[in-house]
C-alpha cells in the first residue's frame, strides 16, 4: 500500500469514526482533506473497494440520521399543534388577557 493510499484510508476511516459520533462537521472536513489530497485516481482496486465500503457506510448513516431528524421534527410539530390547541381551550377566544399566564 502506498503512502497516498494509507492517507486516503486514514482520512476515510476518521470520517467514519466521526460519523459514528455524530460529528458531521468533522466528516465534511475529512472528506475535504481527502479530496484535496488528489490521490483518488491512483489507488489500487483493493483500496478503492475499501474506500467505497466506508463511503457507503457513511452515506447510510447520513440517511438514517436524516430520517430520524425528519421524524423528530414531525413529532415536534405535532406536539406544538397539541399545545396550541390546549392553550386555545384553556385560555378561550380572548387570548389578549391571558398571555401572561401561558405563552408558548
Amino acid at each position: 500500500m502506498t503512502e497516498g493510499e494509507k492517507l486516503l484510508e486514514q482520512l476515510t476511516s476518521k470520517a467514519m469514526e466521526a460519523a459514528t459520533q455524530g460529528k458531521w462537521g468533522s466528516v465534511v472536513e475529512f472528506y475535504d482533506r481527502r479530496a484535496r489530497a488528489g490521490l483518488l485516481d491512483n489507488v489500487s482496486q483493493d483500496v478503492a473497494q475499501k474506500l467505497m465500503q466506508y463511503d457507503r457506510w457513511i452515506m447510510t448513516r447520513i440517511r438514517e440520521v436524516q430520517a430520524l431528524t425528519q421524524q423528530q421534527l414531525g413529532e415536534a410539530q405535532e406536539n406544538r399543534r397539541r399545545l396550541e390547541s390546549l392553550k386555545r381551550q384553556w385560555v378561550g377566544p380572548n387570548t389578549g388577557h391571558a398571555r401572561h399566564r401561558l405563552s408558548i
